[in-house]
């Protein structure tokens, strides 16, 4: 019995992993973007507003613009998860406690994006023969390009 468990739970995540795999969000970058700004929109209209720079905490206005991106319609089920990512990794509801989005970009040229807690604890830890950023976009979506920070 506990071996026929054990392997309908493998089969279970082989076979749901390989469904979500072949899932492709068909939206262009501008419908995606076109989207997270109108959850934020709805977001900043709410009573109290919980949009990026309304909210009073981070997740507060994840938890609002999850609901918002969920219940769009012209979001496809496929295309919700890189939605919602990117109100994930941000500084929304955190900006007024000094969060910034950081860039670093590697020796080797590649550049990665995470949150840090203030500008120095960003640029004063720059990797190695690379450099570091303070990104002028809220989410790291948006924060880095390849080389570094968007403008």
């Amino acid at each position: 019995m506990r071996y026929l468990a054990g392997g309908l739970l493998a089969m279970s995540l082989v076979f749901g992993t390989a469904r979500w795999a072949n899932a492709a969000c068909d939206l262009t970058q501008a419908q995606l973007d076109a989207a997270r700004a109108a959850a934020d929109a709805a977001c900043d209209a709410e009573d109290p507003p919980r949009g990026c720079t309304t909210a009073t905490s981070h997740g507060q206005y994840v938890s609002c613009f999850v609901h918002q991106v969920n219940a769009n319609p012209a979001v496809p089920p496929e295309c919700r998860g890189a939605i919602k990512r990117c109100a994930a990794r941000s500084i929304c509801g955190k900006q007024a406690r000094g969060f910034v989005t950081c860039c670093k970009t590697s020796s080797s040229g590649t550049t990665k994006c995470s949150i840090k807690s203030s500008a120095p604890g960003c640029t004063d830890h720059a990797p190695a023969g690379g450099s570091a950023c303070v990104g002028t976009h809220p989410s790291c979506c948006d924060a880095c390009t390849d080389t570094g920070c968007a403008p």
